[in-house]
């Protein structure tokens, strides 16, 4: 066993062989990667356009967002706004799949990534009943979407439907939601 200076020396060289970042295994650096791709993404998304195709089921998602706050229903609220956000991300990536070449890596990431999100959305959406007539149809018309841009491999345009997806599963189904039956149905247009 060595003294403890030397000890700490020789921990102190060896630290400094490893490259920075290190301490990451391969499957956080991965999803890193992931994150950092579809953050430039989406800020590619911003900077060509702020046309929303899906400006019906915004609009239709912030009253019932402001609904859910006058109600006290805040985490519904935010839900709702979330996926209203990851929606008009979906609207505005639109076609943009060609743009990028990814690794395998990337692409495996991307895959594991929407297969959670879509299962997370399933799982959450599983238990509703009885579910206003905006919600289902933006839900099943976002699952829809997500599935059809994956296939079309418009990894952004798809994992921002399946966020949607996901956030719309996660709102309860009570209070001024169960009041809006009948409205028009609002269908999302993908990739």
């Amino acid at each position: 066993m060595l003294p403890p200076k030397k000890a700490a020396k020789k921990a102190v060289k060896k630290a400094a062989k490893k490259p920075a970042g290190r301490h990451h295994d391969k499957h956080h650096q991965a999803n890193d990667l992931r994150r950092a791709y579809e953050h430039m993404g989406r800020l590619e998304i911003l900077r060509k356009s702020h046309k929303s195709l899906t400006a019906d089921a915004v609009g239709e998602l912030t009253k019932l967002a402001q609904k859910e706050i006058e109600g006290g229903h805040h985490k519904d609220a935010a839900d709702l706004l979330r996926a209203s956000e990851h929606l008009s991300f979906a609207a505005l990536a639109g076609d943009s799949h060609g743009s990028t070449r990814i690794s395998a890596e990337l692409e495996q990431s991307i895959t594991e990534h929407f297969d959670e999100l879509t299962r997370r959305a399933d799982e959450h959406w599983e238990g509703h009943t009885g579910q206003s007539s905006i919600l289902d149809a933006l839900y099943q018309s976002s699952r829809r979407s997500a599935v059809r841009a994956f296939k079309d491999r418009d990894y952004h345009q798809a994992l921002e439907f399946a966020r949607a997806a996901e956030a719309l599963a996660h709102v309860k189904q009570g209070g001024p939601l169960k009041l809006e039956r009948g409205h028009k149905d609002l269908q999302l247009k993908g990739a």
